[in-house]
């Protein structure tokens, strides 16, 4: 029997209390242990979803939300493509995003010696809804490039973005074009450089997909944000629309009298 499977007998239900917790908390706990244990030591991998499934007799499901649950909490973190590590020791880095600068998130991850990443999941050449052509002052008949990206830093996924950007003012754009760029160094490139931007915040939960993406519970605390950005001409030329992690993200904005 393998150490997890033993481990997670022992744990379940009346050695520790857990019979009326749902599976994947037994299976959250159990990886806690072996984490406080010191069989997994800060920045090691876990085994692969399909491995843990295998060797605690579970679904690949079940162990998602737990590795889910721990992410949440700050003990482990998922990075895309390269899998699941124990968080470093200490309470998780917050970015903390001023909102009187206008600068990109490959900026602003830069600027904390982080490598910024920027995997596209989708790309599109579209007309865009009335509400967004108007935002974007165009006619519904024009077309705009739909790029939306997984955001990371140092491998861990931080936010969700999509950007709409006129296509006609941009010239032709491909999906290689964007992945892991920053779209504002782009437009600048392309002579459509933002020079001002408006953006709104609130608050909302996670849902499926965006909790599988972020490596989070469905129902966690994101922050959605929507920033219309202009050139030195006054053209709109990006409207974007984000979410982020609210375990992970600060905006932070200085007042003056």
């Amino acid at each position: 029997m393998t150490v997890f499977s033993s481990r997670l007998e022992a744990a379940s239900p009346d050695a520790a209390g857990l019979a009326s917790s749902p599976r994947y908390v037994q299976v959250a706990r159990t990886l806690e242990s072996a984490i406080e244990r010191g069989e997994y030591q800060p920045g090691n991998a876990l085994p692969a979803e399909r491995e843990l499934a295998v060797r605690l007799g579970v679904s690949r499901v079940t162990v998602r939300q737990a590795i889910a649950q721990l992410a949440v909490r700050g003990l482990v973190v998922r990075r895309h493509g390269s899998g699941t590590f124990v968080a470093p020791s200490g309470p998780p880095v917050r970015i903390q995003h001023p909102l009187s600068r206008l600068t990109s998130f490959t900026e602003d991850m830069h600027s904390r010696g982080l490598s910024a990443g920027g995997r596209v999941l989708s790309f599109t050449a579209a007309h865009p809804s009335v509400h967004d052509a108007m935002k974007l002052n165009l006619s519904p008949g024009q077309l705009v490039y739909r790029v939306r990206r997984l955001r990371t830093a140092g491998g861990e996924a931080l936010a969700v973005e999509e950007s709409l950007l006129n296509a006609g003012r941009l010239g032709p754009l491909s999906a290689a074009d964007v992945q892991d760029v920053s779209l504002y160094a782009l437009l600048q490139a392309r002579g459509a450089g933002p020079v001002r931007a408006l953006r709104q915040l609130r608050a909302v939960n996670a849902d499926d997909e965006l909790a599988g993406l972020l490596g989070v519970s469905v129902g966690a605390a994101l922050l959605a944000t929507e920033r219309l950005a202009w050139d030195a001409a006054g053209q709109p030329v990006e409207l974007a629309r984000a979410h982020y992690r609210g375990d992970r993200y600060d905006f932070v904005m200085e007042l003056r009298d």
